[in-house]
């Protein structure tokens, strides 16, 4: 096959991570498939472990019987999860695995179902064991619970059907599941009933078990944030993104930050140092409204609908400071759980809307579409283009024709153009 600058004519260019230069970058390069699989199977465990905390602390009862009940289920519940979460975002390796087995991997929208419907459990529990928060909310913890989880589970269904192709985007819904089962189990065991009133760092707090949970769940989530800032953002080394000189380097020096400030707050409670947990907390909200709203300074070729995106979530964020700080609307564990949702809607923004490949399901959408063009009838007026076009070619022909006879009896030079006396009847050109 024609070779040209050393790729074979026909197929694609090498990934940006995978060419000479990036690899000299060192840490511009995009982890290994192997090494983001062994961070799902990591992030599933102990996210269905903090689940099945917070299952037996729902179950369990003060009775011997009621307690054995309450471990039974919470060990069913963890294993269930964490067989859910790993057929959900495993690659296609771990799918081809399945298929050897002579198991029947689920489908595409199949995946989805399962992380929606554990997001939708994840949410219901937290809204119940927050109950008294809710207490304002009309109807109740229920109808807070049923339109919190519907509503993260519609668009998280949404999305992972979209990015399921996204080995980023699978790996980092798992480290936002983290942070909620861990906020999970931390709300299901702690000694503090009005956490609530006071901040959201209070689960932190003391030598108990939700202390542990919550505080742990938050140094992994950070770590793995911190991780990933090469895979969440591998997609803008694509040339059509234009990105500027550094300006990758400088939105995952960002998203590396960001991760560092995020496992600060849970290696420094608030209750040992309150002024640098505190500055933890406030660089990671910095480390995320500067490179959200620098993002088209940086990489000039991203979509508006992404910019657009960058700039809402930051004036939800600047809102919710101004009703906490300046008015008083709400305390600071709502303004907390604001802060914490808009950094992982932003990165999974970044990195969904920024995919460059096309899965099977649109490249067949599209062939359909193009063999629905060809089938349509032509109009009048394509009908004389096309008439016109078969015509000349049909002339050029037979122009092609007469020179090469007459080179052939040698009655005229090669060089010479020879051209019939006449133009050929339209009769003996079919038409």
């Amino acid at each position: 096959m024609e070779q040209r600058q050393g790729i074979e004519v026909g197929e694609a260019p090498p990934p940006p991570s995978s060419t000479p230069s990036a690899r000299r970058a060192g840490w511009l390069t995009s982890p290994s498939p192997a090494v983001t699989a062994a961070m799902r199977r990591v992030l599933a465990a102990l996210t269905a472990l903090m689940v099945g905390i917070a299952v037996d602390h729902l179950v369990a009862g003060e009775a011997p019987m009621q307690t054995i009940f309450g471990l039974a289920c919470a060990a069913v519940a963890a294993a269930c999860a964490f067989v859910a979460l790993l057929v959900a975002s495993a690659s296609d390796e771990g799918l081809e695995l399945l298929r050897k087995a002579g198991l029947a991997p689920p489908s595409r929208g199949g995946r989805a179902a399962i992380v929606a419907s554990v997001w939708f459990i994840v949410v219901g529990l937290c809204v119940h064991f927050a109950g008294e928060a809710f207490a304002p909310v009309p109807g109740g913890a229920w109808i807070a619970a049923a339109v919190l989880g519907s509503g993260l589970a519609a668009l998280t269904y949404h999305v992972h059907h979209r990015a399921l192709d996204h080995d980023g985007y699978r790996t980092f819904n798992l480290v936002a599941m983290v942070l909620a089962a861990g906020s999970l189990a931390a709300m299901s065991t702690t000694s503090h009933t009005d956490w609530w009133a006071l901040n959201f760092s209070t689960l932190g707090t003391g030598d108990d078990l939700a202390a542990f949970c919550f505080n742990a769940c938050i140094v992994v989530a950070g770590t793995a944030m911190a991780g990933l800032a090469r895979v969440l953002t591998h997609s803008l080394e694509d040339p059509r993104y234009r990105a500027r000189r550094g300006g990758v380097v400088f939105v995952r020096t960002c998203i590396v930050l960001l991760g560092a400030s995020l496992a600060g707050v849970g290696l420094v409670p608030i209750d040992t140092a309150t002024d640098l947990h505190n500055a933890f907390a406030l660089g990671a909200a910095v480390c995320f409204a500067v490179p959200a709203l620098g993002l088209k300074l940086a990489v000039p070729g991203i979509s508006n609908r992404l910019v657009g995106v960058s700039l809402v979530l930051v004036g939800v964020e600047a809102t919710a400071m101004v009703l906490y700080d300046g008015f008083g609307v709400f305390n600071l564990t709502v303004f907390e759980l604001v802060a914490f949702a808009l950094v992982f809607v932003w990165l999974i923004a970044v990195a969904v809307l920024t995919m460059v490949t096309v899965d099977a399901t649109q490249a067949g959408r599209a062939g359909a579409r193009a063999e629905r063009r060809a089938a349509r009838p032509l109009r009048p007026r394509q009908l004389r283009t096309l008439r016109v076009a078969r015509m000349r070619g049909s002339q050029d022909r037979v122009h092609r024709r007469a020179r090469a006879l007459s080179r052939a009896a040698g009655r005229v030079p090669r060089s010479r153009a020879v051209r019939p006396r006449r133009t050929p009847r339209l009769s003996t050109l079919g038409w």
